[in-house]
């Protein structure tokens, strides 16, 4: 097992001051990305997000970059996903931490999946601090050990994870569509029987 903070530049989100820093507004120079944009599993729910305008500067590196990990360091739940956008004006709050592997080593994808895996998790859980919201703290991140396959292998980890998603995916839109043909075939038997004159 190797610890991640000798494989990633880990840093914390964008921190914006001030109490209209993160309102949306039309035609904000930033997309800012919320906790709420991603979604248990670490998919991101939306390509455009909340457009802010923050009266301070704020720095070309805490700009987002596609293939940057995004790990949400606030609340019980563990989950990360890669940001893949190509959004040259995209920031993530201070609410979570960005990841940015060393491809010689380590994938993103692979990066990614790894941090929602329930072994991760349960380190964090012996990790966590706070009282009323949970956090992580960046020690726990860095010393976090992965297993680290060659990158072929990893590549082919997260390629199975994301079909294994899909997968999970449709079988549920299916579920939703035959319960509601049940319903409707319910629905239309129910009204036959209460009008036996339309059969």
């Amino acid at each position: 097992m190797t610890e991640l903070g000798s494989m990633a530049e880990i840093r914390m989100g964008a921190t914006l001051r001030g109490r209209d820093a993160t309102r949306p507004v039309p035609n904000g120079r930033f997309q800012l990305v919320r906790i709420g944009d991603i979604s248990h599993d670490g998919q991101l729910l939306t390509d455009q997000f909340d457009r802010i305008d923050p009266e301070e500067s704020v720095s070309a590196d805490l700009l987002l970059r596609p293939g940057d990990v995004l790990f949400p360091n606030r609340g019980a739940r563990t989950t990360a996903c890669v940001f893949e956008l190509s959004h040259a004006d995209a920031l993530a709050g201070a609410q979570f931490f960005i990841l940015r592997p060393d491809p010689q080593v380590l994938l993103s994808d692979y990066l990614a999946w790894y941090l929602r895996s329930d072994e991760a998790a349960r380190h964090f859980d012996e990790r966590r601090t706070g009282t009323h919201v949970k956090i992580i703290q960046s020690d726990a991140l860095k010393t976090l050990g992965i297993a680290l396959p060659p990158l072929g292998t990893q590549k082919k980890i997260a390629e199975a994870a994301r079909l294994q998603l899909s997968e999970r995916s449709l079988t549920e839109q299916i579920a939703t569509l035959r319960a509601r043909l049940t319903t409707g075939q319910l629905l239309q038997a129910a009204k036959k029987l209460a009008h036996p004159a339309q059969k």
